[in-house]
């Protein structure tokens, strides 16, 4: 896909959420709190080196990475100075390993629950959603609030306090922050505050360091800040979105905004060849449609399977996975959603129903979007104080001043092809199988609705049920 075309569509998903957000007049005896927030993932894009002008005030600036490289023993002049910081290193290291570990099951759990809510069948529509973006957003929220409020967030990812869930965000992020000339995976959090707006700087400085997310405060809607916003934005998502951040006109209204940027390049290691692509039918639940198959011949890979599917997993240059689970012929997507044994397989790699054979693969090209409000997925999943006006306890923010979540609205888009995988998601929040198979050789066709789960180091980035490509 061309630049251009890619532009384009993100800028349909982007000025169709960017939108402004409202707050009741000043002689209600409450105060609704716009909290809107863009999420974007981009494949082949370098990050912007240049400096980035803001005018705002900056309340707190976001941590730099706290991931240190590996002590090179050339660039010390005693072993013993190399040892004594390979020390350091290796306790730094194993500290973030084993939070990360612990916060992964937390969130398998937290991602098992959301595809059920979220990925659930409707018809003929795809369904996608991000789960480490809405775990990164919810856990921001929990820095904000108190009381019942915040309890509801630390029970869904099964931590104590909010000690433990800085430690653990902090692990996933710098476990899936990747930046350098081939691969990119970085996560970027921005919370801009409306002049005169009274805040917690304690909260504030915590967002910065364990969510590395700077916070500004100015004139909101004017067209000064408007400006900052956007440059903040080419910033860290290397103008890709140029087109559409000069659109970005908040409203006079509006007092708290959160912006949030991911990105993410990523090709197959193993890429596929278009002169292999075929036109053949897909099986949607509405009937036949022609799709355009990418298709390797023999290739020998590991296939795995449930009491409900069967599943392959192609890894990328940058050390991710994506795996592609297909329903048994007599199951459908919401059979598999509803068996742990999926989440289990995508949670350890030595899963141990797989088979090392000769796998005739079809993959169906696709580019895939929907918008999903996830409001009422988290209140079944137990979350409903943060939106309920007179109960949101966001006393962490702004003490006494009543503030709620109206709405958690998550755009996603993915895209494959014979290169690798495209993917934007854009996130607001606005307040006011089978046996062992028998045969050596297997075909592997994805010609009816299948689930895609996009990890990293098994922390899920992406799930998706694709019943139209």
């Amino acid at each position: 896909m061309k630049r251009e075309e890619v532009l384009e569509s993100l800028e349909e998903l982007s000025d169709k959420h960017i939108k402004e957000a409202e707050k009741p007049p000043k002689k209600r005896t409450f105060l609704k709190v716009a909290v809107a927030a863009v999420l974007v993932i981009a494949i082949g894009i370098n990050m912007m080196s240049a400096p980035m002008l803001i005018t705002a005030d900056a309340i707190a600036v976001a941590s730099e990475p706290r991931i240190t490289k590996r002590p090179d023993l050339d660039d010390y002049t005693t072993r013993e100075e190399w040892n004594a910081d390979l020390k350091k290193w290796n306790l730094e290291v194993g500290a973030r390993v084993a939070s990360a570990a612990q916060a992964k099951i937390n969130l398998n759990s937290f991602f098992k629950e959301g595809n059920t809510q979220f990925l659930q069948t409707e018809g003929n529509k795809n369904k996608l959603w991000s789960p480490i973006n809405a775990y990164i957003g919810l856990a921001m929220t929990a820095e904000l609030t108190e009381g019942e409020t915040r309890q509801q967030i630390l029970d869904l990812f099964g931590v104590e306090d909010t000690e433990t869930l800085r430690k653990q965000v902090s692990a996933v992020w710098e476990s899936v922050y990747q930046n350098n000339s081939n691969e990119i995976c970085v996560l970027a959090n921005s919370l801009w505050l409306e002049d005169g707006l009274q805040y917690n700087q304690e909260a504030m400085d915590a967002l910065a360091y364990y969510y590395y997310a700077s916070v500004y405060q100015g004139d909101l809607g004017s067209d000064r800040i408007n400006k900052d916003i956007a440059a903040w934005i080419n910033n860290n998502t290397g103008k890709f979105l140029k087109d559409s951040t000069k659109n970005i006109q908040l409203s006079q209204d509006i007092i708290m905004a959160l912006y949030s940027t991911l990105y993410f390049q990523a090709k197959w290691t193993d890429e596929f060849s278009a002169s292999n692509n075929t036109q053949d039918v897909f099986h949607t639940l509405d009937g036949d449609t022609q799709a355009t198959f990418m298709n390797k011949k023999l290739t020998q890979m590991y296939y795995y399977w449930g009491e409900t599917f069967g599943a392959v997993n192609l890894t990328l240059k940058n050390g991710c996975h994506m795996w592609f689970i297909l329903p048994d012929e007599d199951k459908t997507v919401d059979d598999v959603l509803s068996d742990d044994s999926y989440m289990e397989m995508i949670s350890d790699l030595n899963w141990k129903n797989n088979k090392y054979m000769k796998v005739n693969l079809s993959v169906p090209k696709f580019d895939v979007a929907s918008t999903t409000d996830l409001s009422n997925g988290f209140k079944n999943m137990g979350v409903t104080k943060v939106f309920q006006e007179v109960e949101a306890e966001f006393t962490k923010l702004t003490g006494d001043l009543p503030i709620y979540l109206t709405e958690a609205n998550q755009s996603v888009r993915v895209q494959i092809d014979e290169q690798g995988v495209k993917a934007a998601v854009y996130f607001e929040i606005p307040g006011a199988g089978a046996a062992q198979p028998p045969e050596e050789i297997i075909d592997f066709v994805l010609d009816r609705p299948f689930l895609f789960v996009i990890t990293n180091d098994n922390i899920p980035l992406f799930a998706g049920c694709v019943n139209n490509p």
